[in-house]
């Protein structure tokens, strides 16, 4: 298998991990996308609380690795000695803006970054309502957030002795219901929500990717859904903002971590 490194310029580090794609079945192609877009749903690791009563930003950085167990075993059927794979990593520029009224925008962005034939980029964008603002219920603050992310991963790859571009498409959507405790230097959250996902995966050329029983197309979809739970804590030091978060949706887990500034 040949490994690629994308470098996240963004995080300072250089991560490993595009697998060689062969004989994929639609289990496969299920599997794939749940670990794909459980990586890169919207994740600012954030309270549900406003950055402020009348406007605050937020900017920082967010980053963090997923369990990818599937990927890793199917890219073993190809090359045996492929024992890197077993996580998948996402990263981003965070930018946060609160207005009256408990509505926070929310942007990460991961802008398209090359390194030789390896091609990625990823953007989510979530809105953020922290209703219990009409209530002013002390150190507790309720939110819903609503989000959508696209993200697209494409690499070069040699299959069956063919030179051939593989493509990874893939865009989520959902809802959560947070909850956090306002304990002055220590905000606890937690949520719950569903989320919502749908890959493409395809290839150019003459190569095969995909098992014939499944499609001889070069070129195949999948969605589906997935309730999700998080929990985490931040940590707010003045201007300064350190936050983590574990989370499990798509039967895949993930952990995060922020480090930001808030005005």
């Amino acid at each position: 298998m040949k490994k690629l490194l994308i470098s996240f310029a963004l995080c300072g580090s250089v991560i490993a991990g595009s697998p060689s794609l062969d004989n994929i079945t639609s289990s496969d192609l299920d599997s794939i996308s749940k670990e794909f877009s459980a990586n890169f749903v919207h994740r600012p690791v954030s309270p549900a609380s406003p950055l402020g009563d009348i406007i605050g930003v937020e900017v920082g950085l967010v980053a963090g690795q997923t369990d990818a167990p599937k990927i890793k075993e199917i890219s073993q059927r190809e090359d045996p000695t492929a024992d890197n794979l077993d996580s998948l990593y996402h990263a981003g520029i965070h930018i946060a803006v609160s207005v009256p009224f408990g509505i926070t925008g929310e942007l990460i962005a991961l802008p398209e970054t090359e390194l030789g034939d390896v091609s990625l980029k990823n953007t989510s964008f979530g809105l953020k309502y922290t209703f219990s603002e009409l209530f002013d219920l002390p150190m507790v603050d309720l939110a819903i957030r609503g989000h959508y992310t696209s993200g697209d991963l494409n690499y070069s790859d040699r299959i069956d002795g063919v030179n051939t571009t593989i493509s990874l498409d893939n865009s989520t959507s959902g809802f959560q219901l947070l909850a956090s405790a306002d304990l002055v230097i220590v905000e606890p959250f937690i949520g719950v929500g569903t989320v919502s996902r749908e890959t493409t995966l395809k290839a150019s050329g003459s190569a095969r990717i995909f098992d014939t029983t499944f499609t001889t197309s070069q070129s195949s979809t999948v969605d589906g859904s997935s309730t999700q739970f998080l929990v985490g804590a931040q940590l707010n030091l003045l201007f300064l903002r350190v936050a983590a978060q574990y989370e499990n949706v798509f039967d895949t887990s993930i952990v995060s971590g922020k480090l930001s500034f808030k005005f």
